[in-house]
Order: C-alpha cells, then sequence, then structure tokens
C-alpha cells in the first residue's frame, strides 16, 4: 500500500485553498443532440412559497426520539405547519413515503419568488449543465442564481440529530429579522430531506423498516427513501450536500482517504472539499465544548482505505458524481445505551450543534466563494460535455495529497445498449436505461439500423453519448471498474466494484473511440419489446432475467402448465386460454415469447413456496422473482418449514447440533420428502455437509474481497445462456467435489475484473487460490433432494440483478427436478 505522504493539521493550512493550481482548457463545450434548450418545460414551477398543509400524525409516546430529547416524529409536521403559517420563506411538502408508511417531508427556505422568478432560476439551473461554458460567462447568471444547499438529514434512523438542526436552521433562518439574512436567502436556496428515514427514527433502528441500510443504496435505489434521495440531489443541483450522521468521535467529515472514485473530476471538489472541512473545524472549536475541539478529517488523518469514498452507494460519493461537494457529518457522542436520561439530552444537544455548525458554515463557504463554487460546478459540466480527459492532479496540490490520491479512469467515447437479436435481456436493458436516467444520466434511441465497430444493430437501440455534462455518473456505472487489490490494504466498505453495465443482465457494448454517425432521439425511459409469435405453436421463454420469472410464477399461479425445459428454459403448451394469459404476462412484464422448439420434453412445475435462512436481500430478492417467500429461523422450523415449503435457501448459518427436537424434525422431515435446497456462500455448503446432501469444500475469500468476477458458464439448467460476469462479496469456490456433483459456473483463469480481492499471508484465499475452480455446483442427494450452491452473490443489496435468474433457475430445478 502506498503510504499518504504528508500530514498537515489544521492550523498548518489556510483555510482558502482555492486556486492552488489554475488549469486552462476549451471554452466551448461540444454540441449534444437533442438536449432541450433553456427556458422550456416549466410545467408546475409555481415560485415560493408553496404552502402545503402537511398531515399530522397522532402522538407516539413510543417514539425512539423522545428518550434522547429529540424531536418525535409527530411533532415535525405541526412544527412545519406553524412555520409555513407565520413565514414566506418555507415550503413545505411531503415528498414521499417511506417504506413504513411515514410522510417524508422536502423542505426549501428561501426569499419569496414571483412565478418569473422561479422559472428564471430553473433556466439558469438548466443553463450551468446544457450550457457551462456560457453560463461560466453569464454576469445576470453568476449574479442573480440562487445557489443551492441540500441537507440531508437522519438517513440512519437512530442518528436523529440531523434532523433536530435542520429543523432549528429553519426556523431561525424563516423568523429572523436581521437584514443579512434576508440577503442570504435571497442569493441562496436550501434544501431539508428533513428525516430521511422516519421508520428508523421512530424505532430505533439504523436500517428503514424494510430492513435496508439506506445509505448504502443510491445506485440501486431499491427503496422509496433513496428515491427521493436521488430526485432531491438531482433536482436540486446543489453546491454543497450535507449527509448529517453520528456517531464518530471526534467528529468525522469528509473530504475521505484513498481510494477516490475514478470517475470524479476530484480536483474540482478537493479544492473545496478541504478548506470547507477546515472552515467547519474551525466553527466546531468555536462551540466551546471539550469533545468539538477537533475534527477527525480522513483525508488528513487516516491511511489510506480507513474512510474512503470509492463506491458511489453513499449519498456523498452519488452527490459528488452530481457536480457536488459533498460531506458526511459523523457527529461525536453517542446518545444510545446505558446512559443517564440528562446525559443522553446533553450529548443529543452538542450533537445538534454539530450539525447546525456544519449547515451555517457550509453556507457560508459558498457565499464567500460564490464566484468560484459556481464556476467549478459548471466546469465539471463542461469538461464532460467538452469530452476532456481527467486532469492528473500533482502532489501537494492542497496539503497532503499525493499519489495515493490519483484514481482517475478513461472515458469511452459512446456506449451501446443494442436492442433486438443481440441484447442478452431486453428488459435488463430497459431497467439499466432507467437506471441511467433517474440518476441524472443522458441516453439516446437510435432512429435507423446503423453499424459501429463493425458491429450492426438495429433501430432503437440505445447510444450514450459520453461528451455529456454527467458523463463521471454514468460511467461509474457502466464501466467495468478497476482492480485496486495491490493499492490499498484495507476498505471501509464494499462493494469495491459495482458495474451495473457487467452485472445488471444487460448487453453493453463499449466505443472507445467512436460515437455511432446515424440519427438520434433523446430517451426519457427504457423500454422492452413484449411479444407473443403469431400463430399456434407452443412458447418458450428463456429465463434470463427477474421479469421472465415474474411472468412465469404470474402465469403458474393462474393454474397454466408450464414445463421446464433441460436447459433452464420453459415452455407452454399452445391452448387458447395459455395463450390470451402468456400474452397478457407479457405485457405486463415487457418478456418475449419465442415458439418452442419441436418436439419438446419437459418436467412440469408447480407453483414453488420457498423458504428462506437469511435477511431481508433474500426475502426480496425472491419476491422480485415472484416466489412465495417464507421467514425461517433456525428456532422456529417446527412452525414455519411446513409441509407446503418446497424449496429451503439457505443464506445464514444453521448450528444443527443446537436445534431443539422439534426443529430438527421438522427439518428431517422436509429433506425426507425430497424438498431441494438452495445454499449461498460458506454457510450454504456447511449446511449441505452437515446434512449430508452434496459434499464440497468452501473456502472463501477474504471478508472484504467484493467486486466483479470473470466467470464460465456450463451451459446446465442454471446457468446455460447466462452473462459471463458475475458479483461477488467475500467470494466462495468449492473443490473436493463429492460424487454426483455437477459444476455450473467455474471463476475463469483470471477471475478478478475489478474490486478488491486480496490474499493472506500464504496466498490460499486470493484469486490465484479460486481461478478454474466453481463457483456455482448442483447435485441430487441420495436421498432424492435437488441441491445447488452458490459461490457468488445473486442477492447482495439486491444489487445484481444480472444473477437473479440463476437464483431463479436455480430454485425451479431443486423443486422439480
Amino acid at each position: 500500500m502506498v503510504r499518504r505522504l504528508a500530514r498537515f493539521t489544521a492550523t498548518a493550512v489556510a483555510v482558502s485553498l482555492i486556486g492552488t493550481v489554475a488549469w486552462t482548457g476549451p471554452v466551448n463545450a461540444t454540441a449534444l443532440p437533442a438536449v432541450p434548450p433553456s427556458g422550456v418545460d416549466f410545467w408546475g414551477i409555481t415560485g415560493y412559497p408553496s404552502r402545503n398543509v402537511l398531515p399530522v400524525w397522532p402522538d407516539n409516546p413510543n417514539d425512539a426520539s423522545i428518550p434522547i430529547g429529540v424531536i418525535p416524529y409527530d411533532e415535525i409536521a405541526p412544527k412545519l405547519n406553524a412555520l409555513q403559517s407565520t413565514t414566506d420563506r418555507v415550503s413545505a411538502r411531503v415528498a414521499g413515503k417511506s417504506a413504513g408508511g411515514y410522510d417524508l417531508y422536502a423542505v426549501t427556505v428561501t426569499a419569496p419568488e414571483s412565478q418569473d422568478e422561479a422559472r428564471r432560476q430553473e433556466n439558469w439551473r438548466r443553463r450551468i449543465e446544457n450550457e457551462p461554458a456560457a453560463a461560466q460567462q453569464d454576469q445576470r447568471l453568476l449574479a442573480g442564481y440562487k445557489t443551492p444547499l441540500f441537507v440531508n438529514a437522519n438517513i440512519h434512523g437512530n442518528e436523529w440529530e440531523g434532523t433536530d438542526a435542520a429543523l432549528r436552521v429553519i426556523e431561525q433562518l424563516a423568523t429572523s429579522t436581521d437584514p443579512q439574512v434576508a440577503q442570504l436567502l435571497a442569493r441562496n436556496r436550501l434544501v431539508f430531506n428533513v428525516t430521511s428515514n422516519p421508520d428508523g427514527r421512530v424505532a430505533g433502528t439504523r436500517q428503514n423498516a424494510a430492513g435496508y441500510d439506506l445509505n448504502r443504496d443510491l445506485t440501486i435505489v431499491s427503496q422509496p427513501e433513496t428515491n427521493l434521495i436521488r430526485e432531491l440531489i438531482v433536482d436540486t443541483r446543489p453546491i454543497i450536500t450535507l449527509d448529517l450522521h453520528g456517531y464518530v468521535n471526534p467528529t468525522l467529515l469528509h473530504p475521505s482517504t484513498p481510494p477516490h472514485n475514478v470517475n470524479n473530476e476530484y480536483d474540482l471538489y478537493i479544492k473545496h472539499g478541504l478548506p470547507n472541512a477546515l472552515a467547519i473545524e474551525e466553527g466546531l472549536r468555536g462551540l466551546g465544548y471539550p469533545e468539538t475541539q477537533r475534527a477527525r478529517i480522513p483525508f488528513r488523518d487516516d491511511e489510506p482505505g480507513v474512510w474512503d469514498d470509492f463506491p458511489p452507494i453513499y449519498v456523498p460519493s452519488f452527490a459528488m458524481l452530481q457536480s457536488s461537494i459533498p460531506y458526511t457529518i459523523e457527529a461525536p457522542l453517542n446518545p444510545r445505551g446505558n446512559l443517564t436520561p440528562e446525559e443522553k439530552v446533553r450529548r443529543s444537544r452538542i450533537n445538534t450543534d454539530v450539525h447546525e455548525v456544519a449547515i451555517r458554515t457550509s453556507l457560508q463557504y459558498i457565499q464567500d466563494h460564490r464566484a468560484e463554487v459556481l464556476f467549478d460546478q459548471a466546469e465539471v459540466y463542461r469538461r464532460g460535455a467538452a469530452g476532456e480527459p481527467l486532469r492528473d492532479i500533482p502532489d501537494g496540490y492542497v496539503p497532503g495529497w499525493g499519489p495515493e490520491d490519483n484514481y482517475h479512469t478513461v472515458f469511452p467515447r459512446s456506449y451501446v445498449i443494442p436492442a433486438g437479436s443481440g441484447q442478452h435481456s431486453a428488459p435488463a436493458a430497459a431497467r439499466l436505461v432507467d437506471l441511467l436516467i433517474g440518476s441524472g444520466g443522458r441516453v439516446w434511441r437510435a432512429k435507423q439500423n446503423f453499424t459501429a465497430n463493425g458491429k450492426s444493430y438495429p433501430a432503437g437501440s440505445y447510444v450514450i453519448d459520453m461528451h455529456q455534462p454527467k458523463r463521471g455518473l454514468v460511467n461509474s456505472l457502466l464501466e467495468p471498474g478497476v482492480d485496486i487489490t495491490d493499492r490499498v490494504d484495507d476498505l471501509y466498505a464494499g462493494p469495491a466494484a459495482w458495474s451495473q453495465g457487467l452485472t445488471w443482465g444487460a448487453t453493453v457494448d463499449t466505443l472507445w473511440d467512436q460515437l455511432p454517425g446515424v440519427g438520434l432521439e433523446r430517451a426519457y425511459d427504457g423500454k422492452a419489446e413484449s411479444s407473443v409469435p403469431a400463430g399456434t405453436p407452443d412458447l418458450r421463454l428463456n429465463l434470463q432475467d427477474a421479469a421472465d420469472l415474474l411472468a412465469v410464477n404470474a402465469l403458474l399461479d393462474q393454474g397454466v402448465r408450464v414445463y421446464r425445459l433441460a436447459d433452464g428454459s420453459v415452455a407452454i403448451p399452445h391452448t387458447t386460454t395459455n395463450r390470451r394469459l402468456a400474452a397478457a404476462e407479457s405485457r405486463k412484464h415487457d418478456v418475449a415469447f419465442e415458439a418452442a422448439p419441436a418436439g419438446w420434453q419437459g418436467t412440469p412445475l408447480n407453483k414453488v413456496v420457498v423458504g428462506y435462512l437469511g435477511t431481508v436481500e433474500e426475502r426480496d430478492t425472491l419476491r422480485d422473482l415472484g416466489f412465495d417467500a417464507r421467514t425461517l429461523t433456525a428456532t422456529t422450523l417446527a412452525t414455519t418449514l411446513t409441509a407446503d415449503v418446497d424449496v429451503l435457501l439457505v443464506a445464514s448459518n444453521v448450528n444443527l447440533a443446537t436445534l431443539t427436537v422439534e426443529n430438527r424434525a421438522a427439518l428431517n422431515a422436509f429433506l425426507a420428502r425430497g424438498g431441494g435446497v438452495i445454499g449461498l456462500d460458506t454457510a450454504g455448503a456447511s449446511f449441505s455437509n452437515a446434512t449430508s446432501l452434496l459434499s464440497v469444500t468452501a473456502t472463501a475469500g477474504a471478508s472484504l474481497a467484493s467486486g466483479v468476477v470473470n466467470i464460465v458458464n456450463s451451459q446446465g439448467p442454471v446457468t446455460s445462456g447466462a452473462i459471463p460476469h458475475s458479483f461477488i462479496n467475500q467470494p466462495v469456490w468449492f473443490t473436493n467435489l463429492g460424487a454426483g456433483v455437477t459444476v455450473e459456473q467455474s471463476y475463469s483463469a483470471d477471475p478478478l475484473l475489478s474490486g478488491w480481492w486480496a490474499a493472506n499471508a500464504a496466498g490460499a484465499n486470493g484469486p490465484a487460490a479460486a481461478a478454474n475452480q466453481a463457483s456455482i455446483v448442483r447435485g441430487v442427494s441420495a436421498g432424492g433432494n435437488g441441491v445447488v450452491l452458490f459461490g457468488t452473490d445473486p442477492t447482495y443489496r439486491t444489487h445484481p440483478k444480472g444473477l437473479q435468474s440463476q437464483l431463479g433457475r436455480a430454485v425451479l430445478w431443486a423443486a422439480q427436478r
């Protein structure tokens, strides 16, 4: 690992580092096809204030906020309603619903704006992104644009105080009679997501009601709360983003250690990110508390990998790819646990003060450096649209910057997501396009057939011109990623690579030096063509996406006879009713049936009930595939592993020796009747060995090993036609395969494509040890149980969409062989 070359203290560097290094580049960006011009599509912009009466929730004496002295959830709406009724500076709305059904509140604080003034602000905001070079020189824009600040509070439910700081700042700005505050609000908009995890706030849990850590979901967007966060960041285009957390002592705040996301214009971030962090630290010192006399700034204080900003799954990491200057703020004092009531309240008050300082200091930073931060936000967009290479940032660019910080990539000229027969999965392609567009990227459709890089593409294929403002965001989702194993020996957390372009099941072609010469039209959503062949043939559906499994399970629910073929696809005999129902499911799920091969033979399928020993990730992946998923635990098998459960999914460790007599009897009865078993990672293999199903040796990589791997599919019923890449989070491989064990998939001779996968000192659990070893195996036990074991991670945070069909096919095979 490369160690940081330079250390420095807060007193050893000036607060302002702007202009440390000056670069010049082309003034004009290349033209982008079909970008709507500024000044159009302003439907719904009505000006500020935009008052809404928020529904008031009933009093809840069990709200976990109450014991630490912060505002309970049910008091937030009344407080915002009161402010809206007494001031023209506050606009609040219910912007969505949490997974648990609570209202999500988005609040804007700014000076009043007429409709025309609000539309002018929107026009300028769009111009900064769409015409960045012109915006950098637009004197009216530079003088009149209201610079946005976004505050995301309470994303971890039991880290409460960000909400209270946000409400305090909202109230103070709304009610102040200070002329300087009036001037501040005339030049800024502050947007607050007041509590982004009300489920967890009320329950006192880190996760939302669905069981997800929302600060790991920003490029998956599986939860309604993260959908709102993404929407607010993309729509607001904030200069600074603050994500308010707890509890790390001393107060932790970005910038982060390397590894840094390779797609960021990091020079334009760190020149602002570091000085504002130092200013926040100075403000914390001014609070006078012993606990706030120094902050922990990972970039300055930690070794590489300790607290990195590499994956784009966190709010700040996602925001940086939107050309924002982001911060995680971890307030210092944990108010939870065995403390006196007075100490809990004392700690929460200090934490609230800490977050208030972060908000106020960041707003002041924008004001003090308004011209520079506006120019640099536009500069990110300008460089992207111009297709300029990322800068090599020289050592010493800011104090502490060294070669260990230089992470960058090379952008291709374009990507193509094919339509037609060249596409692995049309539903997967549509889902990926929706993700790109929803995250702020730009996608176009080809109006005619075309050829690029020697390959023919039909009209309707998606083209991603990488000369676009948010190319870093788009590339972060589509590129394979990089192998960082030799650069760092630590990571804050996985994944160390993600690549929706390789793991979401769609075919994505990279054109390094070419933008296809074809007419393009802007796409605003992804589309997959549903179809059923004409005439009266039997139907076949190749199961390569969760949408395909959803269609199959829906047909089984309706009593349609479905048969699994040897290659894992399914066939449906022709009847008028079957054809009508298949056509309806085709339209509903955007899947394409084809004519079944003549003389096909298959195994009849029934509706499958899956009991799972695992987490919400297994639950939701199974539900995304259309299976009836039942929660099991080792202590409730006697009542939950009932006769209608067909397949047992084992994703957590089960100690058979500690099972009660009743629970072990229920498990034995399930296995005796030939129930299928799917095992994930070492837990699944251990269960298989312990119950004498399949005999294998399972070896796991390091706990932080994660990323995208190259694999080889054997074309069996589980992986026939599957994508040639997979996703790992602590990879597992299988050796010493017992009798009757068949390899469905193996790691390639060079397994790690991107991510971090280090070997131990003996070199026993690195990529070389896994090379050519089995990653998925299947077999039938002596007792007739169909068993499939996965060493890859098809359920990880519901992220690897392209692997979900493999799990679904495994379930069907194990249930009915």
